[in-house]
């Protein structure tokens, strides 16, 4: 039972990553041909994020924008997976996105309240983390499958000695 309770959470894992992945690599190339509003800057700041092994900088922008008179208030600079790195890049970001500056963002039309203002690139991260998990997902398919077929083999050698005991 343990063995598939634990090929069941793999694959669980791997479809997970899969779709994950796949969902930001989606959005990185459909957001290119979404409609575009014009909003404003709420703040712009470049946060620290601390581990015990490094420590790595992401620019925090937060901007507001209206669709069809519905307000809305977003933080996603762009889907392409480069949530965290140097600096330098991260200062250069929240410079780009002052607050109080004007921007012009794309948002996704049937959920308004997902937008990006750098949109259409995606990065090696995303196809990875897609494609990990989907060989994640098949591994675990793969050996569900076999135990599967192994615990039919074992019950169908087990069923003849069974009937000879019974005569």
């Amino acid at each position: 039972m343990m063995k598939w309770l634990m090929g069941l959470a793999l694959l669980g894992i791997g479809v997970a990553l899969a779709f994950a992945g796949g969902r930001m690599v989606y959005r990185s190339k459909a957001s290119r041909d979404w409609p575009t509003v014009q909003g404003t800057v709420v703040s712009s700041r470049v946060e620290t994020l601390r581990s015990k092994r490094a420590v790595s900088f992401r620019p925090d922008v937060s901007y507001r924008y209206e669709v069809n008179g519905v307000p809305y208030i977003s933080d996603t600079v762009a889907f392409d997976g480069h949530g965290s790195g140097g600096l330098a890049e991260a200062q250069a970001v929240s410079h780009h996105y002052a607050a109080g500056a004007p921007v012009t963002l794309h948002y996704e039309p049937e959920d308004p309240s997902v937008a990006c203002l750098q949109c259409g690139d995606t990065s090696l991260v995303n196809y990875l983390v897609t494609l990990g998990g989907a060989v994640f997902a098949l591994v675990a398919a793969w050996g569900l499958v076999e135990l599967a077929r192994s615990t039919l083999r074992d019950g169908k050698e087990a069923a003849p000695q069974m009937r000879a005991k019974a005569r």
